[in-house]
Order: C-alpha cells, then sequence, then structure tokens
C-alpha cells in the first residue's frame, strides 16, 4: 500500500501540470488571483490565532509588515526559486 502512495503523488502530479498548461493567460491570472487572496486569509487566520486581541486594522497592518519583510528576503535573494523541469 505505501508503494502506491508516491506513484499516486506523481500521477496527481502530472494531472494538475497538464490541466495548469492548458490554461489561457486570463485564466493563468484569475488563477494566480484566486491562490493569493487565498493565502492572504490563510495569514490573517494565523495573525488572529497569534494575536486574538488584534482589531481587524491591526491584523491588516501586522499583514501589510509581513508581506513588506517578505518581499524584502525575496529582493535580498535569501531565498532562490528551484528551476524544476
Amino acid at each position: 500500500m505505501e508503494d502506491c502512495i508516491p506513484h499516486l503523488a506523481d500521477s496527481i502530479y502530472v494531472d494538475k501540470v497538464r490541466r495548469a498548461r492548458q490554461l489561457t493567460m486570463g485564466e493563468r491570472i484569475d488563477t494566480s488571483i484566486e491562490l493569493f487572496e487565498g493565502a492572504l486569509g490563510l495569514m490573517r487566520d494565523g495573525i488572529r490565532a497569534q494575536f486574538p486581541d488584534q482589531s481587524q486594522e491591526e491584523v491588516e497592518q501586522t499583514l501589510r509588515k509581513r508581506l513588506r519583510r517578505l518581499r524584502q528576503v525575496g529582493e535580498h535573494g535569501i531565498y532562490s526559486k528551484l528551476n524544476i523541469s
């Protein structure tokens, strides 16, 4: 049974890649926006869990601060993209 899991995971990944390649540029942009908004929602949830007494405005300030920090990390090349082909 455990031997089947890597094969199944690879099959699912290949299917996702195949479907993504068939998207139009507009669909890709829409998908990117949806993914980003979902990530923002998860970040807000994490901030609320970490700071339950923060107001909505404070949560948004913390979110913006974290996004700035992530941008700085990216701009400084601390983490780099993998070339997976």
